[in-house]
């Protein structure tokens, strides 16, 4: 009986080694099995990740290329679209709305003294280095004030350099005030008989220098400034201020200034600096009626340094002779002040048709290369403007912002 129930429990020990050994065999297997399947996994997911990476490495200087095309666009949109929206409005007449911001803080920061630093300054910022020509002569010019119907304001201007392509440029800066102006497209080497064409490729490009060298123009506060030649020696001044070339100063009042006063008192910061070969001074008016004339006499004794001294003169009219030493005794000095004093005399207010009659009075005709480019009124209180070129005084092209793309 013993040997019975021994040879029992040795079969079922002889059966649980064969269990055992079976489920061994049959784990190893599984596990041989799993590894297989693993190995033929990573085999197949290394096939898929193969075509992603050739992908990416294809597409990677495609994106990057095309991130930097965008980020391009972003940095020139602005000059784009001012160069886009540049057109025609009458003969010799072109209009723009600058979309582009032209930083002025950064022009005043540069220690522009000369024209031709002003010049260097445009082609490294506006133009990447790539030069553009200017050029910068000498003109005649004439400027009056007076009040309109319903005791608004307006500020009639004549520039003459003769015969140039003009640019009519509203300008609507950050953190500034929106202005309107006038710009002699001869002065950035374009336009005209000789130069390309205004509208041109090179034109449109060009234009873009335009807020820097504003003749003259009225801010959406009604202030006006503008340029004219004088008969005297450049002024260079030479303190501790920061610096000024007179044409930036146009600039800086209408983007800063929203009187007479104000003007004043920004120009009393700067050391000024005047150019090609001689001087000017700037005639400002604004909105309440308000008008003066600031000039810059060469003086040497600041501290043994240069220093010039700016005088302001109150005046309704101005031409092209220092007014601070002919105070009270202007007659017989220029027949355009003469005859812009004889013409506003008793006039309480004028018409659109009376301003436009005195600038016909005072346009010039010196030579057929040198005569009135254009004659402006600006429209202080409405901020608006008319421009007539040449002497056609039987057409009159009337702008308003809106009228600027």
């Amino acid at each position: 009986m013993e040997e019975i129930k021994e040879l029992t429990a040795q079969n079922e020990a002889d059966m649980a080694e064969d269990t055992s050994e079976e489920a061994a065999a049959e784990a190893a297997s599984e596990e041989k099995s799993g590894t297989k399947e693993k190995k033929s996994d990573s085999r197949k997911k290394k096939k898929r990740v193969w075509p992603k990476v050739l992908l990416w490495i294809f597409l990677t200087p495609v994106l990057l290329v095309l991130a930097a095309a965008i980020v391009l666009f972003i940095i020139l949109y602005g000059r784009i679209a001012t160069a886009a929206n540049m057109e025609q409005v009458g003969h010799n007449l072109y209009k723009v709305h600058y979309r582009q911001d032209y930083d002025l803080d950064k022009a005043l920061d540069a220690g522009i003294k000369t024209e031709q630093d002003l010049l260097n300054y445009i082609n490294e910022e506006m133009f990447f280095g790539y030069g553009i020509d200017a050029n910068i002569d000498k003109y005649a010019c004439s400027g009056f004030i007076s009040k309109t119907d319903g005791g608004k304001y307006l500020t009639g201007r004549s520039f003459g350099l003769g015969g140039t392509d003009k640019l009519a440029v509203y300008a609507t800066p950050k953190n500034a005030y929106a202005s309107l102006s006038m710009v002699s497209l001869d002065m950035l080497g374009i336009g005209g008989e000789y130069g390309p064409e205004a509208l041109s490729t090179y034109g449109r490009i060009a234009i873009l220098a335009a807020p820097y060298i504003p003749m003259d123009g009225v801010n959406e506060k009604g202030v006006f400034a503008a340029l004219m030649d004088l008969d005297t020696v450049e002024i260079h001044d030479d303190t501790e201020r920061p610096e000024l070339l007179v044409t930036l100063a146009v600039r800086l009042i209408l983007d800063r200034a929203a009187s007479v006063d104000e003007a004043i008192a920004l120009l009393e910061q700067y050391d000024i600096h005047t150019g090609h070969g001689w001087t000017q001074h700037i005639f400002i008016t604004d909105a309440t009626g308000d008008a003066a004339v600031v000039e810059w006499e060469r003086n040497t004794d600041f501290n043994g340094r240069k220093a010039s001294i700016m005088h302001v003169t109150r005046s309704k009219m101005c031409t092209n002779f220092p007014l601070y030493s002919h105070v009270g005794k202007t007659e017989g000095v220029c027949e355009r002040f003469d005859a812009m004093k004889n013409g506003l005399e008793g006039k309480s207010e004028i018409t659109h048709e009376y301003a436009l009659d005195i600038l016909e009075q005072v346009y010039q005709y010196i030579s057929p290369t040198i005569f009135t480019d254009w004659s402006v009124i600006y429209y202080q209180t409405d901020f608006t403007m008319d421009v007539a070129t040449n002497k056609d005084f039987d057409t009159v092209y009337h702008l308003e912002p809106k009228d600027f793309n």
